[in-house]
């Protein structure tokens, strides 16, 4: 049995703490060892800790003021000492399975890097992470949003870049990628990290049977202090290295659908983007390929001058485009967007007998399984 080490940076967030505390208590295996590390945090957090973790030992740290979280894990990892190297946040209520989980999955695959949980919403059950897919610009949960027993999600599988919020790796792979970068202060240090060991060919994966629910951004105001920074910084090193696949993740969901309901491949589809990201194209692009000519009949509506998220289809589209005979395939940011458009999608159902949503969260789904999701199926 490999000894493990488990690394916990925390800053403040003591209310929700005990709730990450008990779960870790049933989660952790028994050969571990725990390294919290304190970084600066304005509240008691340390002395939430109780010494009595049924581990081999519990180490507590404290930074003498708040450095950021890549200087905090790192700190950590200085402490560790066991074969597999787990690191967790704190506003995550852990399942029984979900660090036994990824250790599994290293002991069982050649050539893992580095390992990450499938994350679910604790509000509403809904998916929040099975892995991140890089579109044009920028890097998005795929399949976020969706039921999180769906088939698709619960896949492990092998990609580019897992959250930071659980990541497991062995020893070994620390020492050959590095630690983190500090120059990272509080995001895309872990994307980074999962790069570096994709470009030492290492393979990373999201493990589906590796569950948390991750409630998510809880630090307060410094866990943003220096998001453009980070930002700016992952980009200038990793735009031209790393692999666009958005595509492949919206494949999947579109083969997955069109097996359930064959039907829909005889339908005579016409696009209506409300997407406000160059991700469309990518959208776009899968489109034609099951349905020849379908970017010629595209309906485009965006609407910039709004201070709302979700979308009115009603106000924002002219009332032709609701009684249009043939059916609609909707692409659109989130597909949670849509879910204020219940008189719209009544009023469609009576026209039409099915239509699509597909988001740029490589999300598709027919209309009735999206209303689903938000109150009761189209009758």
């Amino acid at each position: 049995m490999p000894s493990i080490s488990i690394v916990v940076p925390i800053f403040n967030g003591i209310r929700y703490l005990p709730y990450f505390l008990e779960s870790l208590a049933k989660a952790v295996p028994p050969h571990s060892e725990l390294i919290f590390v304190d970084d600066g945090s304005s509240e008691p957090v340390l002395d939430a800790v109780p010494d009595n973790l049924p581990v081999s030992s519990v180490i507590k740290l404290r930074n003498d003021r708040n450095y950021g979280y890549s200087i905090a894990v790192n700190r950590g990892f200085d402490h560790a000492t066991g074969d597999i190297l787990v690191q967790l946040n704190t506003d995550l209520i852990l399942d029984r399975n979900c660090i036994a989980s990824m250790v599994a999955l290293i002991e069982a695959t050649p050539r893992v890097g580095i390992v990450g949980s499938k994350q679910i919403f604790p509000t509403s059950g809904t998916l929040r992470h099975i892995g991140m897919a890089f579109g044009m610009r920028q890097y998005r949960h795929f399949y976020s949003g969706m039921p999180a027993n769906h088939p698709l999600c619960c896949k492990t599988r092998s990609m580019q870049i897992v959250s930071g919020a659980t990541q497991t790796m062995t020893r070994k792979v620390l020492q050959e990628i590095g630690q983190l970068d500090e120059r990272y202060y509080n995001t895309h240090e872990n994307n980074d990290h999962c790069l570096k060991a994709l470009a030492r060919g290492y393979v990373n994966y999201t493990c589906a049977e590796s569950i948390a629910y991750h409630w998510g951004s809880q630090s307060g105001p410094a866990c943003f202090a220096r998001v453009e920074e980070d930002r700016a910084l992952f980009w200038g090193d990793w735009m031209g290295k790393r692999v666009v696949d958005l595509d492949h993740f919206v494949d999947e969901a579109l083969d997955h659908l069109l097996n359930e309901n064959p039907t829909l491949l005889d339908y005579p589809f016409e696009p209506l983007s409300i997407c406000r990201s160059n991700d469309e194209s990518i959208l776009l692009d899968r489109l034609e390929q099951r349905w020849r000519g379908a970017g010629a009949k595209l309906h485009r509506t965006r609407v910039y001058n709004s201070s709302f998220e979700k979308h009115w289809l009603p106000m924002e589209l002219p009332h032709r485009a609701m009684v249009n005979p043939l059916p609609y395939i909707y692409l659109v940011d989130r597909i949670s967007d849509l879910s204020e458009n219940r008189l719209w999608f009544e009023a469609r159902n009576r026209i039409v007998k099915s239509e699509i949503v597909m988001d740029t969260n490589a999300i598709v789904l027919t209309t009735g399984d999206m209303l689903s999701l938000y109150g009761e199926p189209l009758s």
